[in-house]
């Protein structure tokens, strides 16, 4: 490389840096940007301990009796630990006699049972709750099947073991993967694609208004004094692309740590590390690839009130592929469909680590993912830069992208 050719390689990249730093003081370090980014994570993490908390009491659902039993109906404890368990609750048996018990029954007692084991009376303070009222039950009919049959010569303890494990056996012809399409699994894959969406918006509509913002204002002009189009471009992006992946940092991190912590995915069989890093990968890959094309045509226009004439067709290709990974990749993540629309870079960022915290994507299929989006990027690179390049210069009316691809 000659001396000259490397003068200009270092005056690019000291031109890129210099606009790049410009856009993370200017977009970062704004007193509303580092105000919305706290209340963001900390909805995130309130969310999260929310979460978890709600998720332990699905564990708790079950209610917890405390029984007592009178010397005459103490025959009856066995049964009535079984049935509970039997019905997914736990109860404690205490024996007491009648006048001990029915003071408790205002305070920690649930139900006290006398007289005979095959008809006790059950002593509650108001109503009997059901499921005690149906766990009390089974285990007095039990007890009257086990005197039955130890009466006619049989063995009550072979007949309660028996009676225990009797029952159907449950088939569903729904796959384990159905059944878990909308667990654990699915609320992380939700969340990165999420992430990404609003990442990728939000930078996305950043470039653009950043864009047509300079070119309203004739900043472009004095900037273009001095520096080349497509550095100016890639400084934004560039900048904008640092500011956007210290968001999704932060905010992944507001995710990750508390469900950590509380041990929300404990358990579950999900590398939330990798899904994390993978997340990262593809928000580098996807912001390059939609960020030059935000960019690109936003110097088409030349007022603020058009922007969504360009962000909106952009917002629309990030929403397709975002529906479907949350839709279609979680009922078949290996589908042909799916594999064929995860190797096309508009879609491989949002659809790759669905499949990944699913399951259904090998490396192979990763690797050439990545590979397309990289070899599309320098594509992008040439039709966006030939667009800014001809449309940031122009004034009055909205360019056509024939136009700008034609000069």
């Amino acid at each position: 490389m000659s001396t000259k050719d490397r003068t200009s390689r270092n005056s690019t990249l000291a031109n890129v840096g210099m606009v790049a730093r410009r856009e993370v003081k200017a977009r970062f370090f704004t007193k509303s940007n580092l105000i919305s980014l706290a209340i963001m994570t900390a909805v995130i993490v309130v969310g999260i301990f929310v979460l978890d908390y709600f998720a332990g009491r699905e564990g708790d659902d079950a209610a917890d009796f405390t029984v007592a039993l009178d010397s005459g109906t103490a025959e009856l404890e066995p049964q009535l630990v079984a049935a509970g368990l039997a019905l997914d609750t736990t109860v404690d048996v205490e024996e007491l006699s009648r006048d001990d018990a029915e003071p408790r029954l205002a305070e920690d007692l649930d139900a006290f049972l006398g007289g005979d084991p095959a008809r006790p009376e059950m002593l509650v303070e108001e109503d009997a709750d059901q499921q005690l009222l149906a766990v009390v039950t089974s285990a007095v009919q039990a007890h009257v099947l086990a005197t039955q049959v130890s009466e006619l010569g049989g063995d009550p303890q072979a007949f309660n073991e028996a009676l225990a494990t009797a029952g159907p056996q449950v088939a569903s012809v729904q796959t384990d993967e159905d059944a878990d399409q909308f667990g654990p699994q699915y609320l992380v894959a939700v969340l990165a694609i999420s992430l990404l969406l609003f990442a990728l918006i939000g930078s996305g509509s950043l470039i653009a208004m950043g864009v047509v913002e300079e070119k309203t204002s004739r900043v472009v002009e004095i900037l273009l004094a001095t520096i080349r189009p497509s550095e100016l471009l890639a400084g934004k992006i560039l900048g904008i692309g640092i500011v956007s992946l210290v968001q999704v940092v932060v905010l992944s991190a507001a995710a990750a740590v508390p469900a950590w912590v509380t041990g929300l995915l404990d358990g579950f069989q999900i590398d939330l590390g990798g899904t994390l890093l993978l997340v990262l990968l593809w928000f580098f890959l996807g912001f390059t690839v939609f960020s030059l094309l935000f960019g690109g045509f936003a110097a088409l226009i030349s007022r603020q009130e058009e922007i969504g004439a360009v962000t909106t067709p952009l917002m629309f290709l990030m929403f397709v592929p975002y529906y479907l990974a949350m839709f279609m990749v979680t009922s078949d993540p290996d589908g042909t469909v799916v594999r064929v629309l995860s190797q096309i870079p508009f879609f491989s960022p949002f659809m790759m680590p669905v499949r990944h915290v699913f399951g259904g994507v090998e490396t192979w299929e990763m690797l050439l993912s990545i590979g397309i989006a990289l070899v599309a990027i320098p594509v992008l690179v040439l039709i966006a830069g030939r667009v800014y390049r001809r449309g940031v210069l122009h004034t009055g009316g909205r360019m056509k992208l024939t136009d700008a691809l034609r000069g």
